[in-house]
């Protein structure tokens, strides 16, 4: 039994002495950890959609007033020098502009509304993010059938 332990605790310090692995290339970090409270989902009052992952937890929300949309990922953590938020929609991308200066938690970013995304978003196509190295998804709608009323109401843009 002692010889066992030995072996097993010389094994471990040699480990210890090893040289680390060459860094791999940078990829994008997939963040799992629960996400922040996001603002309820799409409503006529909150003109807001939810994204959930796999296991059901709000990931990202979208908002949409005046012909603007506004997406918020409360898991990502800022980054001064980063001012560009993607949205993925199937197998398109869409950038918006990070306010960095968001009160809050995590990342808003905001931009035109596309007719594009608007038009995946109703069909259904998984939603993802990216930030930096951070990165969500694939996400699907909390209520997919507000999508549709939500996209309608967001391509509406007020005369004025």
């Amino acid at each position: 039994m002692r010889a066992a332990l030995l072996t097993i605790a010389l094994l471990g310090l040699a480990a210890c002495d090893r040289e680390p692995a060459p860094a791999a290339s940078p990829e994008p970090t997939a963040i799992s950890e629960p996400a922040a409270p996001l603002p309820p989902a799409s409503t006529k009052a909150s003109g807001r959609v939810a994204f959930v992952d796999a296991g059901a937890v709000v990931r990202l929300s979208i908002a949409c007033s005046d012909g603007k949309m506004e997406v918020a990922v409360p898991s990502f953590e800022r980054i001064g020098s980063e001012d560009r938020l993607t949205l993925g929609a199937g197998d398109e991308a869409f950038a918006f502009a990070a306010d960095l200066q968001a009160p809050g938690e995590g990342i808003v970013a905001g931009g035109p509304a596309d007719a594009d995304l608007l038009a995946r978003l109703v069909r259904g196509e998984p939603v993802s993010a990216l930030y930096g190295r951070q990165a969500i998804g694939p996400l699907q709608a909390v209520q997919p059938a507000a999508v549709a009323e939500f996209a309608a109401r967001c391509a509406e843009v007020p005369a004025g």
